[in-house]
């Protein structure tokens, strides 16, 4: 336990770091009682770091398997802890709302609780923005330094030695790696902050916007949705560094310095064609709800119907206007939202690298039929697959498959259909919250807001939307009582 509280206590001292932000917003916006909780709360989260690095100076080592997984579900359930105080001494947020809020922005699903962003706390607006962030650099790290090479869920771990410069089998270290991507990752969110403010957005807004747009999360600086902007071109750079933020980060790093490596990643050329298809499917049925080019103009329809796919595919949940997610039948919404993006990406799902397996696991057993002792090799672009990713992937599959409709029959009881519980929960673990809130039914009659939920149904949210983060099976490891009972 020593091991992970050393590392923690390195997390709460950058997580102190990142609060500086929102405190300036702040100091900006005039708003003093904003800024001191800000205040405060860095100098209590630096005081309880350091508290906790002196208390296990000295004793700690490397993490082993299982106490890599605790860390995960530690840093996902406290820091939204810490996060939501600010959100419950600036608003009118009671506790568990904040932490849900918090949660939310951590996780990058978007659910929100707060109904009125404009009449909002300038500081509190960029800090769920910026938790969004945060929170898709926490999944870079817990995909590339923990879940992949343990092996949870099958995902590949032939590409790790990439964002070090390694070469083979060269062990490579952890500290350069987790820096690597960061600074990727960062780059990115400046060039689309920079997109933005050429687009006419304000400082603030861009800053926001590029936060929830490289985090694949769907949190908004003001009330509405990106047609409140009042920027076509907007919404064109959304749609770009979407796909960016859902593509795998090992990809960006080929892009630097293994050239020839790009065209065996398949599986980011996946995603990107089939967004593009799908916000092409959303464009010609929003032309065809318009009923006329005087209604909605072709081009019109294709930026919105682009939008509109990507932010679906990528998990994000922006929307060019509302209720545009809503024009295709739920059940084909529903299943590019658990497929997801990109493996190694900010966006959440089943992954489409594990959809690639299956079908070729699938391809296989099928040949075999005709050629019963023949010997193909299981490969996807420049990835094999062996049994044991195989039944990885296979167990993570099943287990999505059984948890997501036995939380949605839970979620149904009361005031909620059973086809808006099924979309809660599938967004809650593919973290994509928004595409709930699309406006599903016609009228008056809408499904209850997140917000409206009862307390237990939000608390089970919350442990949904960091399983969903944590890749569920890394759960059990972390729990394992077998090796804390021997400990």
């Amino acid at each position: 336990m020593t091991n992970v509280l050393n590392v923690f206590s390195t997390l709460l001292w950058t997580f102190a770091c990142t609060m500086v932000l929102p405190a300036i917003a702040g100091v900006v916006a005039g708003e003093t009682a904003a800024t001191t909780d800000f205040v405060i709360m860095i100098v209590l989260t630096i005081f309880f770091a350091g508290s906790i690095a002196f208390a296990v100076r000295g004793r700690a080592r490397g993490l082993n398997r299982v106490e890599s997984y605790l860390l995960m579900l530690v840093a996902w359930t406290v820091l939204p802890a810490i996060a939501a105080v600010p959100m419950v001494t600036a608003t009118d947020l009671n506790w568990l709302d904040a932490y849900l809020e918090a949660v939310s922005a951590m996780t990058t699903t978007g659910f929100t609780v707060i109904s009125q962003i404009d009449e909002t706390s300038r500081a509190i607006v960029l800090w769920r923005s910026e938790l969004q962030w945060i929170g898709g650099l926490l999944t870079l790290w817990s995909l590339v330094l923990i879940v992949a090479p343990f092996g949870v869920g099958g995902l590949p771990q032939s590409q790790i030695a990439l964002m070090s410069g390694a070469t083979g089998r060269e062990v490579t270290n952890s500290v350069r790696v987790a820096l690597d991507i960061a600074r990727v990752y960062a780059f990115l969110t400046g060039l689309c902050a920079v997109g933005l403010l050429a687009c006419g957005l304000s400082l603030f807004d861009a800053i926001c916007l590029a936060f929830s747009t490289l985090s694949t999360g769907g949190f908004m600086p003001r009330d509405g949705n990106l047609e409140s902007f009042d920027s076509n071109t907007a919404q064109i750079v959304v749609c770009v560094f979407m796909l960016a933020g859902a593509s795998s980060i090992f990809w960006f790093r080929m892009m630097q310095s293994r050239w020839r490596m790009l065209a065996m990643h398949r599986e980011t050329y996946f995603v990107f064609v089939v967004a593009i298809a799908l916000g092409l499917a959303y464009a010609v049925r929003l032309f065809e709800a318009a009923g006329s080019a005087d209604v909605l103009h072709p081009l019109t329809a294709l930026r919105e119907g682009l939008v509109t796919g990507i932010s679906v595919v990528t998990t994000t949940g922006f929307e060019a206007r509302q209720s545009s997610f809503s024009v295709l039948p739920l059940p084909i919404v529903l299943f590019f939202v658990l497929i997801g993006a990109g493996s190694f990406s900010t966006a959440g799902g089943i992954k489409f690298y594990r959809l690639g397996a299956m079908f070729v696991q699938a391809g296989r057993e099928l040949n075999r039929l005709i050629y019963p002792h023949g010997v193909r090799p299981a490969k996807f672009g420049g990835q094999h697959y062996d049994i044991q990713i195989m039944k990885a992937i296979w167990a993570f599959f099943l287990t999505v498959v059984i948890f997501v409709p036995v939380l949605g029959a839970y979620l149904a009881e009361g005031n909620l259909p059973l086809e808006g519980a099924l979309l809660a929960a599938a967004a809650a673990f593919a973290n994509a919250g928004p595409i709930y809130a699309s406006g599903w039914l016609q009228g008056v009659d809408q499904w209850p807001a997140i917000g409206e939920f009862p307390a237990d149904k939000k608390v089970v949210l919350c442990a949904t939307m960091i399983l969903g983060r944590m890749e569920i099976l890394a759960l059990f490891g972390a729990l394992n009582r077998t090796y804390w009972f021997n400990k």
